[in-house]
């Protein structure tokens, strides 16, 4: 029976710029709630910029934020996996200063970065995040669950290759897009975050529907034997998957019918 349905957030319950869940899922996850089916959304983003953007059912819902870095639920930190500040340290001497790069650190809530640069600021408003201006990024104390790296001109394959070889080996590093990458704690990703959800609330892999975009949620599919990748989905996470979805509101409505 099933009994926890978890999606990805970007370009799968919102489009590119959008703020707020629409009101047919928000409509449809309080349904879901009224049939004892827990609702988990996961995202690259921190707790403060995600929280909001469900509205009336913002209490009802488990938060993987941070590409599975943490876990909130009922305004409660119930996982969190900080990043080796060793590796935070070396993440900001190498980079913070390289004008070719934009730093994002996330703790389990906030957001931080060392740049008033107006149009990066632009871009973060646009996903609701509200970033905390910090003047060097090796001060901060806080434990940190994710860094993301921008790149204004795209990260190429090299690029990446040299990032994943200097801070892999105490550290997940992998790729969002064309023009981020991301690192979390050793092992942690968004499937490792979701198997300790599972596990926190007793919920079988088997009573588990899981929803995903993108290169980031395909360890998620693991986690569940209702997989849906969404279906302009790169090619890679479609293979991945066990269905293929038009949009998560139709397979919500299935759920609730059966």
């Amino acid at each position: 029976m099933i009994n926890f349905v978890v999606s990805s957030l970007e370009d799968t319950l919102i489009g590119e710029n959008e703020k707020l869940i629409s009101e047919e899922t928000q409509d449809l996850i309080l349904k879901l709630k009224n049939n004892n089916i827990l609702f988990g959304v996961a995202t690259g983003r921190n707790y403060d910029a995600v929280y909001p953007m469900f509205d009336k059912v913002k209490d009802d819902i488990v938060y993987i934020c941070n590409d599975g870095g943490s876990v909130i639920y009922q305004d409660k930190v119930i996982f969190k996996e900080p990043i080796d500040r060793l590796i935070s340290l070396d993440v900001a001497k190498e980079l913070e200063d390289d004008k070719r790069y934009r730093l994002i650190y996330s703790s389990e809530r906030n957001a931080m970065i060392n740049t008033r640069d107006y149009e990066f600021r632009k871009f973060l408003e646009s996903m609701n995040i509200e970033a905390e201006y910090v003047e060097d990024l090796k001060s901060i104390r806080m434990p940190v669950t994710k860094i993301t790296i921008c790149a204004k001109d795209g990260l190429d394959e090299q690029t990446y290759k040299t990032f994943f070889e200097k801070w892999s080996k105490k550290s997940n590093v992998a790729v969002s897009n064309p023009n981020q990458a991301f690192i979390t704690a050793e092992y942690v990703n968004k499937g490792t975050a979701l198997k300790y959800v599972q596990e926190y609330f007793e919920i079988s892999k088997e009573d588990t529907v899981v929803f995903g975009g993108g290169y980031s949620d395909i360890e998620m599919f693991d986690r569940a034997y209702f997989s849906y990748a969404m279906q302009y989905a790169d090619a890679q996470v479609r293979r991945e998957s066990k269905h293929i979805a038009e949009n998560v509101n139709t397979i919500l409505e299935d759920i609730l019918r059966i």
